[in-house]
């Protein structure tokens, strides 16, 4: 989920309002947008509470997938976004929060029968993405929507280009390729395993495996364009981020699927 921020006509009076616009990717459990959990989205509930703490600014929320915003992005397009991770590419044409939230890490899921094979691309404990690239036994699924650089996922170019790694649209259609074994593990997050086993979309057993050079990681707000329209947003977040009471409220809407009750 990501917000976009269009800044106001240069005649403008300086007392009308900022618009933010509020970017939203349908994907569960960070965007839930239908069945029993609707709404209960984490990134969703963070931004319905970052529009309701945030009355000084107009909102407005649209949808447009993630890849296309880290486009328009680096293209100097006055975008705002909770939804991606900081580095060092991304720090040349974004400003950053202070963190919204801290994501675990994503792994590789796994049938526990086929781990065996698995043993050549395992490195203390970790699977190595590189590694991972060169072999010839394992179909490894990951949904199009993943977007990282090699400083935020080392090996993740080459384990996109590998011949034996299955691209889908959408998470829910990788975790759909395993539960019917046309795929042997997919990469994701716990909250989307922990989300397709509520849902009952995800009864095949799996096994969570580290992947190297990847921790987990503060998310912040991350804005591009016009630094000085950018710095606004930026401020006006880390102003109500100051009070823990709004970061453990922030955080229950994601210990709700990583760390679910039932």
């Amino acid at each position: 989920m990501s917000c976009a921020v269009s800044s106001p006509d240069a005649k403008a009076s300086d007392h009308v309002p900022l618009e933010i616009i509020w970017q939203q990717v349908p994907s569960a459990p960070a965007v839930i947008t239908e069945g029993p959990s609707v709404g209960e989205g984490y990134l969703q509930r963070t931004t319905d509470w970052l529009i309701s703490h945030l009355p000084e600014f107009h909102h407005e929320i649209r949808v447009m997938p993630v890849p296309k915003v880290l486009d328009e992005m680096a293209k100097g397009q006055f975008i705002c976004s909770n939804f991606l991770f900081e580095s060092a590419l991304r720090s040349e044409y974004m400003l950053f929060s202070d963190p919204v939230m801290e994501l675990h890490p994503i792994h590789l899921f796994i049938a526990p029968e086929k781990l065996p094979d698995l043993r050549f691309a395992m490195r203390d404990g970790a699977v190595d993405l590189g590694l991972l690239a060169g072999q010839d036994k394992l179909s490894i699924g990951i949904s199009v929507g993943y977007r990282f650089d090699e400083g935020l996922v080392p090996g993740i170019n080459d384990f996109l280009n590998a011949h034996m790694t299955q691209s889908a649209g959408t998470t829910e259609m990788v975790v759909r390729l395993f539960d019917v074994r046309r795929i042997d593990g997919f990469i994701a997050y716990e909250v989307n395993v922990n989300y397709y086993r509520e849902t009952a979309q995800l009864d095949r057993d799996t096994v969570a495996v580290p992947i190297v050079g990847v921790p987990r990681r503060p998310l912040p707000v991350s804005c591009s364009g016009d630094k000085q329209q950018a710095r606004k947003i930026i401020d006006a977040v880390n102003l109500l981020l100051s009070n823990p009471e709004n970061r453990r409220e922030i955080h229950a809407f994601y210990t709700r699927w990583s760390e679910p009750a039932h």
